[in-house]
């Protein structure tokens, strides 16, 4: 949406867009997207990313407070008076370097324009009680004041506490709330770390090796669509999480894939839920682009998959359209290797994906019994002898843990090697789970 110049929004008008059209349904990346678009000045672009992304990251936290300094329950409180406020108490409680009488000022200002008379006056009322003081967060137990101030829902918390105890509990929390850097794996097909990191760093862009892998951390990417490294294909966007899952396939073994030219023509790898493809790709480029990868998603995506492949020079991956909780009798037994990245919670990808902390226990229910059914079924797709690798980017001991057991109790010509639980406060990446099993000769 590119609006006209009669039309641009300062930053705090744009963020109270996203988050009235978040709050009404949209896709809270498409909503900043399109909302970042109406503003022209890159200074006031990134105070719009900033103010919407951290009211999403702290919604809990910011309606504690306001709830706090309110003389009408929350309930009763009109939801643009609330998009106001929260972009308000945002800018008191994380950023120093907005004066408070700025933030109170301009909310005031909004308010004026878009409510009537008696909601500017409370909305006035709240934001100086909060400007002189924010409270403390009480809670009956630390995983609800850990819940409260760290905007995560209090069955999460609980969950993870129980494996982590409070203290790391928190530092998760904490990476959960911040920015995430862009990591990029370099294309040894077209290029090599050296040449890529100088043509990022010429560029302006900061880059540090992740001990991940060699992952490459990037900051100050600007649009990353623009560096010329990744239009040429230098490099691709994955995660060094991401990226230990696709070499769980194993191919830093000797011989993996082949001795002989003719062995390495036949490897055969299926990718199940491929898109946007970035598994593939590792997998294409550590097979030094010879075999193949069977690379399957729902129709929508998997031209995501086709494009990403074209910039990388990968010829030996194959987008298909399919459904991998469906049987395909042409796919059984015909891959050396087969990843299963399933539909999960998604919570370990939280602070890249900020939303997703509103999932309720009762929407992720259902997971764990369609990550088997899809798991069992692609595991008739692995040759004999061949591996089977099931990841997943949620911490949830029941999509994970739980889901490789069952599927093994019922299977039993596979056996576990390792599974592996990433953690970002641990390892620095995206909170990833990772089971590598075998299936028998025979």
């Amino acid at each position: 949406m590119q609006g006209s110049p009669a039309a641009r929004l300062s930053a705090r008008d744009a963020a109270l867009t996203v988050l009235r059209e978040f709050r009404q349904g949209r896709d809270l990346r498409s909503a900043l997207n399109d909302a970042v678009a109406t503003v022209s000045d890159a200074r006031e672009r990134g105070l719009t990313t900033q103010l919407a992304l951290g009211v999403v990251r702290n919604m809990t936290l910011l309606d504690y407070y306001i709830a706090a300094a309110s003389s009408i329950p929350m309930r009763k409180v009109e939801p643009r008076a609330l998009d106001i406020l929260q972009v308000a108490v945002y800018q008191l409680a994380f950023l120093d370097k907005i004066p408070a009488s700025a933030a109170v000022s301009e909310a005031v200002s909004a308010a004026r324009r878009k409510l009537n008379p008696r909601a500017v006056s409370y909305i006035n009322a709240v934001l100086r009680k909060l400007a002189a003081e924010l409270p403390p967060v009480v809670a009956d137990d630390e995983a609800e004041r850990l819940a409260v101030l760290y905007s995560h829902p209090a069955w999460l918390v609980r969950e993870v506490m129980a494996r982590l105890g409070e203290a790391e509990t928190e530092q998760w929390l904490t990476e959960n709330n911040a920015e995430p850097p862009i990591y990029a794996r370099v294309n040894t097909l077209k290029a090599t770390a050296s040449q890529v990191v100088a043509s990022l760093e010429e560029r302006g862009v900061a880059v540090t090796a992740n001990a991940l892998d060699g992952t490459l951390e990037l900051r100050g990417t600007g649009e990353i669509k623009r560096l010329k490294a990744f239009r040429d294909g230098w490099f691709y966007v994955q995660d060094p999480s991401s990226t230990r899952a696709a070499h769980a396939l194993g191919f830093a073994e000797s011989g993996t894939v082949g001795e002989t030219d003719r062995e390495r023509e036949a490897f055969t790898v299926i990718d199940a839920c491929a898109a946007p493809g970035g598994k593939s790709f590792a997998a294409a480029i550590a097979m030094e682009n010879r075999g193949r990868v069977l690379s399957f998603d729902t129709e929508k995506k998997i031209s995501l998959i086709d494009d990403g492949a074209k910039r990388l020079g990968i010829t030996i991956v194959e987008a298909r359209a399919g459904d991998s909780s469906e049987h395909n009798a042409e796919l059984v037994e015909i891959a050396d290797r087969v990843l299963v990245d399933a539909p999960c919670s998604g919570f370990g990808v939280i602070r890249k994906k900020p939303e997703i902390r509103f999932k309720s226990a009762d929407e992720v229910a259902a997971l764990p019994a369609l990550q088997l059914r899809i798991l069992s079924n692609c595991a008739a797709y692995v040759k004999r002898g061949g591996t089977l690798v099931y990841s997943t980017c949620t911490v949830l001991q029941r999509e994970n843990e739980d889901v490789v057991a069952t599927f093994l109790a019922k299977n039993a010509d596979f056996a576990l090697d390792s599974q592996t639980t990433l953690w970002t406060q641990r390892d620095g990446g995206d909170g990833f789970f990772y089971a590598v099993m075998r299936r028998a000769t025979a």
